[in-house]
């Protein structure tokens, strides 16, 4: 088993992270009336993160978990990455649904901000315990890096993103996501790009992952606090079935793509993946 590992580190971590989640949450699928918050942990948790490990343990050994993990803690960043890591999702989204359902929601909002802000702040804190500091490690962490090595910058944010978005699946059959699928996809596709775009701005830091993931659904959380009553039938529609995040980060990609030229600031001297999958940023990163 090590050596098939070994030579299909992304394939082995795939097939373990969607296997090991999707049957911690079985139990909601068949039985969606009871609580979710402890399955959809324990579905994240033995998913991305105990995948990662695994599969790090068996191609390169124990000494491979020191500077996966030492990439929780790396806060470094330029104070641009933490506002946009921490609010950029936020303000995007208001401006979009601002456009799409009516000015008075941008009205709503700044009339409310000093209720909406720690609303928002503890919502993103709270919010990493639910999904992003279990996931994060495993899809960032893990898969991006070795993803943008094999396929480049752009092709592995959407292979990736892909994949994110249908690991989400039973979600839908258990009851505890809403929305459109089809929303899911174009939002998880066009939101790995932009993560994407900002792990290689931050030297490839699980932390800034984490907090990004986690201010998304955050922003999206507080949303319902501005919504106006009166909402259009054809608004109403396109906020619960998930398209105004899917068209927000689906402008902010194709901002990312096109100023970047597809290369969502991605560096071959910065990020290396050898052929045994072998991450060298991470070398780096845990220092001698």
């Amino acid at each position: 088993m090590r050596t098939a590992v070994s030579k299909h580190p992304l394939v082995a971590f795939f097939l373990l992270a969607f296997s090991l989640s999707w049957i911690a949450v079985l139990p909601l699928v068949l039985n969606p009336a009871q609580a979710p918050e402890p399955f959809l942990i324990l579905g994240a948790l033995v998913g991305p993160t105990l995948s990662a490990l695994i599969v790090l343990g068996l191609t390169e050994g124990r000494s491979a978990f020191r500077p996966f993990l030492a990439r929780y803690l790396q806060w470094r960043a330029g104070l641009l990455w933490w506002l946009i890591v921490l609010f950029g999702a936020l303000v995007a989204l208001t401006i979009v649904a601002a456009v799409v359902v009516g000015p008075q929601l941008l009205g709503g909002f700044m009339s409310n901000i000093g209720r909406l802000l720690p609303t928002y702040l503890i919502t993103l804190l709270a919010g990493t315990i639910l999904g992003p500091l279990w996931e994060e490690p495993g899809w960032r962490g893990f898969a991006l890096p070795r993803l943008q090595g094999q396929y480049g910058p752009l092709a592995g944010a959407l292979v990736l993103g892909f994949l994110w978005a249908l690991w989400h699946a039973p979600g839908f059959f258990g009851g505890w996501l809403g929305g459109s699928p089809l929303a899911l996809l174009v939002s998880g596709l066009a939101f790995s790009i932009i993560m994407s775009w900002v792990y290689n701005n931050t030297r490839g830091s699980i932390l800034l992952m984490i907090l990004l993931h986690s201010s998304s659904s955050a922003a999206i959380s507080v949303g319902i606090f501005v919504l106006p009553s009166n909402l259009s039938a054809a608004a109403s529609a396109l906020v619960n079935s998930g398209w105004i995040p899917a068209l927000t980060y689906s402008l902010a990609a194709l901002v990312v793509v096109l100023a970047s030229r597809g290369r969502l600031s991605f560096s071959d001297q910065e990020i290396r993946i050898d052929p045994q999958g072998v991450n060298e940023q991470e070398r780096q990163m845990s220092g001698p």
